[in-house]
């Protein structure tokens, strides 16, 4: 017979190899970028929703400084909505303070001159722009939706059009990135392939919204291209991802943090080089 004694070490033995496995599982799930973990700061802004932040030089080959709100769609009380402005251009930092909101993002493309979306917009079944019809459709051919409950989605734009849809509220960007787990076909352009700040949405295969931002133009910081952008997308567990307006655009802000990314619109590697943007993403408590 198998001794007592010995039988009760390795079962502890296997319990003990079986709970760290599981420990990495989550922990994968969390940061699952090919980076030391230790490179990372993550912080519960509100139930369900957390904060993730990497600074360092060990991805990509290269430094970068990338921003994660993850947030748990089941557990967070809160929405996600839309804020916009149809002419003044306003700082995604002034968009989420005036609605007290608990973070936000910079949305997709607008006028920089006359200000205004420049791509398809709807919010609560009213159309605020109609967007590319024939022109640049590859920069607007996906979209965030925001359903009646506040939980969100993202989908591409179909061939008949945006106006073929009676989704609620959307707003047109791109280039799509992932599309239940497909990763998109590109163009082999500069916007693509070369490394700028980019800001993107994505959704995980357990209902996580992710909010993303990634740092550029600096020595400290040096962007992605969409390439990178889908592989950090999918390193985060997106299934589905969209790319937003980036550049000097690219902004986060968090509840009594304020912007918690480095802006590039200034020059400088500091949060303050905000740009007035037409259109952001807003997480707002519900209750």
């Amino acid at each position: 017979m198998f001794p007592m004694k010995k039988l009760r070490q390795t079962l502890f033995f296997l319990l003990l190899v079986t709970t760290f496995a599981l420990q990495d599982m989550v922990h994968a799930q969390q940061l699952p970028l090919p980076v030391e973990a230790a490179s990372w700061n993550s912080e519960t802004i509100a139930e369900g929703v957390i904060l993730e932040q990497y600074h360092g030089a060990d991805y990509f080959e290269s430094k970068q400084s990338i921003n994660v709100i993850r947030i748990d769609m089941n557990r967070a009380e809160a929405a996600l909505r839309f804020a916009w402005s149809d002419s003044v251009l306003v700082k995604t930092s002034h968009f989420a303070e005036k609605n007290e909101a608990l973070a936000a993002i910079n949305g997709s493309f607008f006028d920089v001159e006359r200000g205004g979306s420049v791509v398809f917009f709807r919010v609560d079944g009213e159309t605020i722009a109609q967007g590319a019809v024939n022109r640049r459709l590859y920069s607007e051919n996906g979209g965030i939706g925001i359903s009646d409950d506040g939980s969100a989605y993202i989908i591409a734009r179909p061939d008949e059009g945006w106006l073929s849809l009676d989704n609620p509220s959307i707003l047109g960007s791109g280039p799509l990135l992932l599309l239940n787990e497909d990763v998109q076909t590109f163009n082999n352009d500069p916007f693509n392939q070369n490394r700028h700040p980019r800001t993107a949405v994505g959704i995980t295969g357990t209902g996580e919204l992710l909010l993303i931002t990634v740092d550029g133009r600096s020595s400290e910081a040096y962007g992605m291209s969409i390439p990178e952008l889908t592989e950090l997308m999918e390193s985060l567990g997106a299934i589905s991802a969209l790319n937003l307006d980036g550049g000097g655009s690219t902004a986060m802000w968090v509840q009594e943090k304020g912007v918690v990314s480095f802006p590039s619109d200034n020059r400088q590697f500091d949060n303050e080089g905000e740009r007035g943007v037409a259109n952001v993403l807003l997480l707002i408590p519900v209750n």
